[in-house]
């Protein structure tokens, strides 16, 4: 007999059953009836843990989020230019280093190409709940930065730097969702990162040598090792 799951079990059972399903047939195609039968539970179940499909499918993109030791990491840092340069490159190594290498990352982000293809409901929860764990401490952190003299304060809000650094990435990650590279690229996916990171940070007004500054502290904190393409 096979071991009974426990409350927490059971809800990473359904979310790794519906992921490949919203993943292929999108939001509107897919019913509670099939995540049920390829999680092996009942519906009842389901919406036991998860009072709606859109809650579910919520649950999917937010898992890679809520629990995750980096986010808690990030989030309780004391707001300031450090905080902002690795909240940055935290967000371009999600989406420019580990959604191209897994196929589980890029089936994530693939449900966030469906959801913008279909009524774009799901997308706007997702942001939503962006929004209310980064950006306090991000616009806390770029507020810092200004008032240290380490950037520059220019047009771009706080918000909306938010938004365009993560657009960027996201459409960065999009162009791999074959599995492959489909921009020829002149350097490999960590030099890319890198110079992501630079150009981010530029555009929200950070100074190149404190960029360069944070770039060396944190090569000496955490080397990243070369990812082949």
């Amino acid at each position: 007999m096979a071991p009974r799951l426990d409350s927490g079990a059971r809800k990473r059972a359904i979310l790794d059953a519906a992921l490949p399903l919203f993943a292929r047939k999108g939001f509107a195609a897919t019913t509670t009836r099939e995540i049920a039968q390829a999680a092996g539970v009942s519906e009842a179940l389901i919406f036991k843990h998860f009072p709606s499909k859109a809650s579910l499918y919520e649950a999917i993109f937010l898992s890679c989020i809520d629990g995750d030791p980096e986010y808690e990491r990030l989030v309780a840092l004391p707001p300031g230019t450090g905080t902002l340069v690795q909240m940055i490159q935290g967000l371009v190594n999600y989406f420019v280093i580990e959604v191209p290498s897994d196929p589980d990352e890029r089936a994530r982000h693939r449900l966030s190409i469906i959801s913008l293809l279909e009524d774009g409901e799901f997308m706007r929860q997702v942001y939503e709940g962006i929004r209310s764990r980064f950006l306090p401490c991000f616009a806390a952190s770029i507020a810092a930065a200004v008032a240290c003299g380490d950037l520059a304060p220019g047009p771009i809000d706080a918000e909306n730097g938010l938004w365009l650094a993560e657009h960027l990435c996201g459409m960065m990650a999009t162009v791999c969702l074959s599995g492959g590279t489909v921009v020829p690229y002149p350097c490999g996916r960590p030099e890319l990162a890198r110079q992501t990171v630079w150009f981010i940070l530029r555009g929200l007004g950070l100074r190149d040598d404190i960029i360069a500054a944070r770039e060396c502290g944190s090569k000496n904190d955490n080397p990243t090792p070369e990812r082949p393409e």
